[in-house]
């Protein structure tokens, strides 16, 4: 995974942050990880991924 070096911040629902965090926590990684990774992949099926 590349360096991440900027910062997004968002707002959520409680139940989105803990489904979020339970899922991180399944994974053994952190809540940004995955938010990354689900972006990152969201793009991607979008045809905006990296090039």
């Amino acid at each position: 995974m590349p360096k991440i070096d900027a910062q997004l911040g968002i707002r959520v629902t409680k139940d989105l942050k803990a489904r979020l965090t339970a899922q991180a926590k399944s994974e053994m990684r952190s809540v940004s990880a995955l938010v990354v990774q689900v972006m990152e992949e969201y793009l991607a099926s979008k045809g905006n991924g990296k090039t």
